[in-house]
C-alpha cells in the first residue's frame, strides 16, 4: 500500500515542478532584457528536468536538487528592503511589488521544499535493524 502512495506523491511533486516551469514561461513575456529572459528560460528547463527526474525515478539526488533549486528561488525572489541602515534615523523602504505569478511561484516553491524535506528525512533517517535472539 505504501508504494502506490509514494508513487502518487512523487508524481504529484513532479506535476508541481512542471507547473513551476509553466510559471517561468509565463514570466518570460514580462521581461524587457535578453539576459533575464535567458536565465528564466534556463530555470524553466531546470524545472522540467526535475519534473522528469521525479516522475521517472524519484532518486535522492532528484529530491535534493528540487529542494536546493526551490530554496534558491525563494532566496533570490524574497523581498528585501531597499535601504538598510544601522543606528539613528528612520528609514522607509518601499515594499517590493510582486505579481500574482511570482506569489504563486513562491508558494509552489515553498510547498516543493517542504515535500522534498519530508521525503529526504523519511528516506535517509537511520533505521536500525532489529536483532532476534537465538535463544528464544
Amino acid at each position: 500500500m505504501i508504494a502506490p502512495v509514494a508513487d502518487f506523491g512523487r508524481r504529484a511533486c513532479a506535476a508541481l515542478a512542471a507547473c513551476s516551469a509553466v510559471l517561468h514561461g509565463i514570466s518570460l513575456g514580462h521581461g524587457t532584457n535578453l539576459a533575464p529572459a535567458g536565465l528564466t528560460a534556463a530555470m524553466a528547463a531546470g524545472c522540467l528536468y526535475c519534473a522528469r527526474d521525479l516522475f521517472v525515478r524519484g532518486t535522492l539526488r532528484a529530491w535534493v536538487l528540487v529542494a536546493l533549486i526551490n530554496l534558491t528561488m525563494i532566496a533570490i525572489h524574497a523581498p528585501a528592503p531597499a535601504a538598510h541602515h544601522h543606528g539613528g534615523g528612520v528609514t522607509t523602504a518601499a515594499p517590493a511589488h510582486h505579481s500574482t505569478v511570482m506569489n504563486l511561484a513562491t508558494t509552489l516553491a515553498a510547498v516543493e521544499v517542504v515535500a522534498a524535506a519530508a521525503v529526504l528525512y523519511s528516506r535517509t533517517r537511520a533505521v536500525r535493524p532489529t536483532r532476534r535472539s537465538i535463544d528464544g
